[in-house]
């Protein structure tokens, strides 16, 4: 790792340690609580991260830097589009239009509570919660811990700001290919509240050592540093996101295939056209150009290794390994005929 790597990374590992501390500001210890982002997702991997935390990877830091980087720009838009920036202890008296930052809210009643993404009061005092997600590609539609982290803090805003007119949504952005996306149109239930309220109590349980905490396989399971001897993976149901995700894959996979089929007869008939070398424009202003590349020769390894063992090895270069997907339709089995 080089100098400069490694100081971003030791950087980065600072400013994780001050973002995690601002999540403590509950007014009980997170051991003692529940918050919306723990609710909806594994209770198990939340309660190994009280008892095991572990470091994160220098390239989950940087992932994870993407979501505050993101954060940072949105409030820039909302600040050059005259959204006043105000503290959250300013929020509840402050007049619209404005915005907060990581609002805490908690019920009155019971040990749950989630910080906000931001919240937005307009002219007309209407309260709008945004949830921001940065993401590699966007999803269709919203994930479900998604929607439900959003439902939770509905729930807790309206209880909050009684009222008032709330409503909420989730911006998805995917930073590197500059996509965006809102879910939108999300109000209070507090029917879904309660409920949800009930799955923080049994994770404060789990969270005590007094129930063993329920486990939540997802698409991200194979990030998690607590897969190994998951309950969840003993038999390895694909849980519904999973299964939508690989349909997605499976389609793409067949579309792209079905393209090649397309692309190949015509490529030829572009390279018999232009030769062997060429560079130049069409009328609608798309590039061409051809490149021959010379002929060469390939070498058999095995050959090698077993006449001249000593080359081999003076030779060979270490390859890193990879791991190969295969994602295909399975035929419809055909009934079975009556007897």
């Amino acid at each position: 790792m080089s100098k400069l790597v490694s100081f971003n990374t030791q950087a980065l590992l600072r400013l994780e340690h001050v973002n995690t501390k601002s999540l403590d500001d509950f007014s009980r210890p997170r051991s003692e609580m529940a918050t919306a982002s723990e609710i909806c997702g594994c209770h198990r991997k939340v309660c190994l991260q009280l008892t095991l935390p572990a470091l994160p990877s220098a390239k989950e830091l940087r992932q994870k830097r993407r979501g505050h980087i993101f954060e940072i720009d949105q409030a820039e838009r909302f600040r050059v589009m005259g959204f006043k920036e105000v503290l959250p202890a300013e929020f509840p008296k402050a007049t619209g239009p404005c915005f907060t930052r990581q609002l805490v809210v908690e019920h009155p009643d019971q040990p749950i509570g989630s910080h906000l993404d931001f919240v937005i009061k307009h002219k007309d005092n209407s309260i709008q919660i945004i949830e921001c997600k940065t993401t590699n590609g966007i999803p269709v539609e919203p994930y479900g811990n998604w929607v439900d982290q959003l439902h939770i803090q509905l729930g807790l805003i309206a209880v909050r700001f009684s009222g008032h007119e709330i409503r909420g949504s989730i911006i998805a952005s995917d930073l590197s290919a500059g996509e965006e996306e809102e879910f939108n149109s999300f109000s209070p239930d507090m029917t879904l509240l309660d409920y949800y309220v009930e799955k923080g109590k049994e994770l404060i349980k789990a969270k005590a050592g007094r129930i063993t905490p329920a486990t939540l396989p997802g698409i991200l399971c194979g990030f998690c540093s607590y897969r190994s001897g998951c309950p969840a993976h003993r038999d390895q149901e694909i849980p519904l996101e999973v299964t939508e995700r690989v349909a997605e894959y499976e389609c793409l996979d067949r579309r792209k295939k079905d393209l090649e089929k397309t692309l190949d007869p015509i490529k030829k008939e572009l390279i018999a056209f232009f030769g062997k070398r060429f560079q130049g424009v069409t009328e609608d202003g798309i590039a061409v150009t051809t490149t021959t590349i010379a002929a060469g020769e390939n070498v058999d390894a095995s050959m090698l290794k077993a006449d001249f063992p000593d080359v081999y090895k003076n030779c060979s270069r270490p390859k890193a390994g990879y791991t190969k997907l295969e994602v295909r339709k399975l035929p419809v089995q055909p009934l079975a005929k009556a007897a």
